[in-house]
């Protein structure tokens, strides 16, 4: 025999259910809603790190390129460096070759100056021989040491290479034609003998 089972036990069955259903829908929209919240901020943080990374990123391009345009301007600077020592080099060559041809131009000028003084000293002592006076003894033709020859008065400045130049006589010549005169002793207005050609 077959028991039967009441209909309002079998017709709860499906409410029950439909229940448990709209519990658990229920359920979960809150999750659902509540997860959704939680997530907004976390999602919020996720843009803005995502922002700051392309910034960052941005940034870090930025700098990359001024390291490459300073890795660059460092090396012009080597460059510029490298010619300056170069140039320096040279001008310090330059300058000490011009310092040499500065001295020899000194030495030339010192020379010349030396030639000039000598041509002009020579040009006031021309007349000197012709208005030099001869002594007593030799206007009379007399000479002590048996040559002929004639007489010069010692002028400042003179010396008996000098004398000798200017009268066209050796020098050895003059000193054995004057053998009591000092050479390094003359005296202005003292007389010595010029021997003949």
């Amino acid at each position: 025999m077959e028991e039967e089972v009441p209909e309002s036990t079998s017709s709860m069955f499906p409410i029950a259910l439909a229940v448990l259903a709209i519990l658990l829908g229920g359920a979960g929209l809150y999750f659902g809603i509540s997860a959704s919240r939680q997530l907004a901020p976390i999602s919020e943080n996720v843009t803005a790190g995502s922002d700051s990374a392309a910034r960052l990123e941005a940034q870090i391009g930025e700098l990359e390129t001024r390291v490459a345009e300073l890795s660059a301007g460092l090396e012009d600077l080597k460059g510029s460096f490298s010619r300056s020592r170069i140039y320096a080099g040279q001008t310090e060559q330059a300058i000490k070759k011009l310092a040499t041809e500065l001295n020899a131009n000194r030495e030339q000028i010192t020379t010349l100056g030396e030639k000039l003084g000598e041509l002009a000293t020579r040009g006031q002592r021309a007349p000197a021989p012709a208005a030099a006076e001869p002594s007593a003894e030799a206007a009379s033709g007399g000479d002590s040491s048996g040559g002929e020859g004639s007489v010069y008065r010692i002028k400042s400045g003179d010396t008996f290479a000098r004398i000798a130049a200017d009268q066209g006589v050796g020098l050895q010549a003059l000193l054995d034609a004057n053998p009591d005169a000092d050479p390094r002793r003359l005296r202005i207005g003292q007389e010595i003998r010029i021997p003949s050609n």
